[in-house]
């Protein structure tokens, strides 16, 4: 199968992220883009801080839960709103990767979606759980890239050529990263 899209309506991600929610709302200032804890060099908060938000109008109604990480190493592209991230070290839990060639493992249930572009070895906040947060984040609405092909159904995130992104989950043991309502286009 070729990589696809879906459609931000059509998906929802497990939170298999360690650690309870901490909050519910947005964290403080003007919200998760906010420039003194998103997108900086030192963080502002713990790693795997999750905070809650409920999305009422844009997309689809229910929780999203966002999560407090540091981006590890990126591929060529960089890191992008919507982009794919998934585990990059083995020691250090909470740093991300969109590069296939640097994850640690794959196939994989633990992922979460940029909330913008971000920089290298720096923090900010990634969707990891529930709907997609519109309300909050309009830009996170549309189309999201599929790994060679998504089933109505569960889901991992997976990497191979040159996108980390999800997949059909292919074997039983497979802890699943999320759910798909229909298949990708």
């Amino acid at each position: 199968m070729a990589d696809s899209t879906i459609d931000s309506n059509l998906i929802l991600l497990y939170d298999n992220w360690p650690g309870p929610v901490e909050e519910t709302g947005q964290p403080y200032g003007t919200g998760f883009l906010d420039k003194r804890h998103h997108n900086v060099a030192t963080p502002a908060f713990a790693p795997g801080t999750k905070v809650q938000v409920y999305n009422a109008t844009l997309g689809v109604p229910g929780f999203s839960t966002l999560i407090y990480l540091q981006v590890g190493t990126q591929d060529g592209t960089s890191i992008a709103v919507k982009t794919a991230c998934i585990p990059d070290s083995a020691t250090l839990w909470y740093q991300l990767t969109n590069d296939p060639d640097s994850c640690i493992k794959i196939p994989t249930p633990l992922g979460c979606y940029a909330i913008s572009a971000i920089t290298n070895a720096y923090w900010g906040w990634f969707w990891c759980a529930g709907v997609v947060p519109e309300d909050d984040l309009p830009t996170m609405g549309g189309t999201y890239l599929t790994n060679e092909g998504v089933d109505a159904g569960g889901f991992i995130f997976h990497a191979c050529d040159t996108i980390v992104g999800i997949d059909i989950a292919h074997a039983a043991p497979e802890v699943e990263a999320g759910f798909a309502l229909a298949a990708d286009a």
